[in-house]
């Protein structure tokens, strides 16, 4: 399927109004809830940027990006000389210094054929304190020809005055999307497939992608999962062990199931069941505490 943004017209066609007027600023911050599709605009706009005088430039009317165009294939192959990606790497918990200080090498050098070079910081909230000083030095300074892309999940932290040194865009995305964009995703029409379970509306494109992961992962058929299925498989195979999943992909499935029962049963017990499990898990989260204590005690007053 086709590489089109859905559901971000409008902050789209700002950005690139400001940028065709050369009044975009050089340091801009996305911010929004986490798997909204922040990093998807973030691509767009950088296609947009780069692929201006090449074959099979970006379809500013479509909002698509072809996936024959030379400046998009360097980009997704980590190739494109003026394009630098920070971004919280799987094995770490943080963004560290060390990949600030690549970031100065590449802005010290000069750029290819004197065109705009462009940083993208994902995961803004992952920097360490000494990294975000470090990032602070670096967009304080005048860079010319250089412009910043900051992605943020707003349910956490950065640093106040790098913040406050970029102008903000705060994302949300409109409900109505969703089933266009997990089609995307998937390549495939398959959200009408889907168990109702997992056609809420708080689900964001990045859970559906983790549930399409962890169905593929585990061998489980997606047309016919269930929430008790997903649940099932996390505690018969103790998938919470080991850092083998994400617990908050663990707290999204337990949201969904207990909703599930509230709305099958129609007892507020399940209201207060969501209440103490989700405390108890976030202590099990903020304290290290061992989860196989906690599933056990779930799955006794759960049945899962």
């Amino acid at each position: 399927m086709p590489n089109i943004l859905h559901g971000y017209d409008q902050e789209f066609n700002l950005l690139a109004s400001i940028y065709n007027k050369k009044n975009l600023p050089n340091k801009i911050l996305f911010s929004g809830k986490k798997g909204i599709g922040k990093s998807l605009l973030a691509s767009h706009f950088i296609n947009f940027i780069f692929s201006k005088n090449e074959l099979n430039p970006y379809d500013i009317n479509e909002k698509l990006i072809y996936d024959n165009n030379r400046s998009f294939n360097l980009v997704e192959n980590k190739t494109h000389p003026n394009f630098f990606n920070i971004y919280k790497k799987k094995d770490k918990k943080f963004i560290e210094i060390s990949q600030i200080r690549e970031l100065y090498s590449f802005i010290n050098k000069s750029s290819f054929d004197d065109n705009l070079k462009i940083v993208l910081i994902d995961d803004a909230e992952s920097l360490t304190i000494n990294a975000s000083n470090s990032l602070l030095k670096l967009v304080e300074e005048p860079n010319y020809n250089v412009q910043f892309i900051i992605i943020q999940d707003n349910s956490k932290f950065i640093l106040e005055t790098l913040k406050s040194r970029c102008i903000e865009f705060k994302l949300t995305l409109n409900e109505i999307f969703i089933p266009k964009i997990v089609n995307q995703i998937h390549k495939s029409d398959i959200f009408d497939k889907l168990n109702n379970d997992f056609k809420f509306v708080y689900l964001t494109p990045n859970d559906y992608l983790n549930l399409f992961n962890f169905c593929n992962k585990n061998e489980m058929v997606l047309e016919s999962v269930t929430i008790e299925d997903v649940l099932g498989k996390i505690v018969n195979k103790s998938l919470y062990k080991f850092n083998q999943m994400n617990v908050s992909e663990i707290k999204l499935y337990l949201e969904i199931f207990i909703r599930k029962k509230y709305i099958q049963k129609k007892s507020t017990k399940y209201l207060e069941y969501s209440n103490i499990f989700n405390k108890k898990l976030s202590n099990v989260i903020k304290y290290n505490l061992d989860l196989e204590t906690f599933f056990i005690e779930l799955n006794n007053e759960l049945v899962l």
